[in-house]
């Protein structure tokens, strides 16, 4: 009986001690984001000013390691306390050209290729649940405005403009596209 009451404790303790350990592990996983530093928006904001235009290339950090070397691209931060951002890039007559928005702390939350350019041109505006409530009111039913509308449920974040150059002898001209994209504040 002795040896089954000794077998029994450690058991006890073993699970115990199984318990902490998966508690830590669980908790340290989900503290990481909050605590890291070295998230894509904190890269994207430290490479420039708010609404400036950075090209990104192959001997820079990239935001992404698996960038394919046929695409160009470049980044803005911006921040929508001081209202609406309109952000716009030509369509790639020839190839792929996008906008991707990001937020502070969350990944894309909005995107769009040139399947949606309207007159050459990819146009978003990034705003907030509040700024878009404004819009909305001065909205024309019956004559609308044709803006496309991203709604962000954060302030602070980020535009990535892509170009893809179908061949090698295009990167040239894809680098050009993405240097003519656009981010700025818009009333």
């Amino acid at each position: 009986m002795h040896l089954i009451g000794k077998l029994a404790e450690a058991l006890r303790l073993i699970a115990c001690l199984v318990l902490v350990a998966v508690s830590v592990h669980i908790v340290s996983v989900l503290s990481v984001p909050s605590l890291s530093h070295a998230d894509a928006f904190s890269l994207v904001s430290g490479l420039a000013p708010e609404l400036r235009l950075v090209p990104l290339d192959r001997n820079a950090t990239l935001l992404d390691g698996m960038e394919d070397p046929n695409v160009a691209a470049a980044v803005c931060s911006f921040d929508l306390t001081e209202g609406p951002v309109k952000v716009s890039l030509p369509a790639g007559v020839d190839g792929f050209s996008s906008i991707a928005l990001h937020q502070e702390g969350g990944g894309a939350f909005f995107a769009l290729s040139n399947s949606v350019a309207e007159n050459g041109r990819l146009e978003v505006v990034a705003l907030t649940p509040a700024q878009a409530a404004e819009r909305a009111i001065d909205d024309d039913p019956d004559n609308p405005s044709g803006e496309v509308r991203a709604v962000s449920s954060r302030t602070r974040g980020f535009a990535v403009f892509r170009a893809l150059a179908l061949f090698p002898s295009q990167r040239q001209a894809a680098k050009t596209l993405v240097s003519r994209a656009s981010c700025q504040h818009i009333e």
